[in-house]
This record gives structure tokens, C-alpha cells and sequence, in this order.
């Protein structure tokens, strides 16, 4: 795996994530609208990190980086398994979503192990934030019951 690869694989997942908030919302307005702002919530947190990411690679922030010597381990993270998803309902969007979130956590903390200074602390920040909404998303799944 090749640095660009990681960040378009990055953005991508972060896009799948937002896109599955976005379909989140409108089911919700069908079958539970109390849930629309988190969805909203959610959606706009995942557009931020792809912003965020998009912004590294214009800026060729990760070039040069300890990153690189770690591609090839990084390459064999579950997060680089995940296919489009097509959920039929919202119990199944917000299982694909916390499965994501987790994926997404778990890349995120080991490119904040790796990496140094405020770039480590980033994606150390972003990795708790996956915590945050994977921990809303169990919130959300147990009050479909």
C-alpha cells in the first residue's frame, strides 16, 4: 500500500459513514424521528474528518512521516475490508455503523501511536471521537427496542 492509497481508503470510509448518517436521517423521519439530530450530528462529525484527511493530502502532511515505514501493516487493518453498504432498515444502519466506527477508532489510534507531535495528537483526538459516536450509536440502537 502506497501513502495515497491510505488517504483515499481513509476519505472513502469517512464518506461511507457520512453517507450512511445521511440515509440514517431519513429513515429516522419514517420510523423514529427523535433520532434525526443525531444522525445530523453524526453526519456532519464524519464530513469534518474527511475534510480534515483531504486537507493532509492537499498539503502533503503525512509525506515523509513514520507513517510510511507502517503501510504495509496498516494495509491489513479491517477498516481497509469494509465494502459499500446497503442497509433496508435502521437497526442494520446503525450495526454497519458501529462496525465502521470501530474500524475507523482502531486506525486512528495506531496512526496517532505512530506519528509524533500534533499530528499524532490529531488523530489521537479522532480516534476518541469514533468512540463518541459509536457510543451514541449503541445509544440510539438500544432505544429501537
Amino acid at each position: 500500500m502506497h501513502l495515497r492509497e491510505l488517504i483515499e481508503r481513509i476519505v472513502w470510509q469517512e464518506n461511507e459513514l457520512y453517507n450512511l448518517y445521511k440515509l440514517g436521517e431519513t429513515f429516522a423521519v419514517y420510523e423514529i424521528p427523535q433520532l434525526i439530530d443525531h444522525f445530523r450530528w453524526l453526519a456532519a462529525e464524519e464530513l469534518r474528518h474527511r475534510k480534515t484527511i483531504e486537507g493532509f493530502s492537499e498539503e502533503g502532511v503525512l509525506e515523509g512521516t513514520a507513517v510510511i515505514d507502517y503501510l504495509d501493516v496498516l494495509s491489513l487493518e479491517p477498516f481497509f475490508t469494509d465494502e459499500r453498504s446497503e442497509p433496508e432498515n435502521l437497526e442494520d444502519l446503525i450495526l454497519e455503523a458501529l462496525i465502521r466506527e470501530k474500524h475507523s477508532y482502531e486506525l486512528y489510534k495506531k496512526l496517532g501511536a505512530i506519528l509524533e507531535g500534533s499530528l499524532g495528537q490529531i488523530f489521537q483526538m479522532m480516534a476518541g471521537e469514533e468512540l463518541k459516536h459509536a457510543y451514541r450509536l449503541k445509544i440510539m440502537y438500544e432505544s429501537l427496542e
